[in-house]
């Protein structure tokens, strides 16, 4: 009976554990400082040359910060 549910939920439990690494590797990504960092340096080079307004600046560099911050929290735990 235990054979049967294995090979029955052997599927499901490919499925759980790809999406688990996926979401591994996207929060990887996603909290790499090194990343963060770029993406500010972009961000500002945008707005030095007038490509980006100050609102849209300020706001982006406040989810970038608050990622920035997110990363260095996770790293320490």
């Amino acid at each position: 009976m235990f054979l049967l549910d294995d090979i029955l939920l052997a599927p499901i439990k490919g499925l759980s554990w790809l999406g688990e690494q996926f979401t591994k590797e996207v929060n990887k990504k996603f909290f790499d400082e090194d990343s963060i960092k770029a993406d500010l340096e972009q961000l500002q080079d945008l707005y030095d040359r007038d490509l980006i307004s100050q609102q849209a600046f300020q706001a982006q560099e406040d989810q970038l910060l608050q990622r920035l911050q997110k990363a260095r929290q996770m790293k320490q735990s």
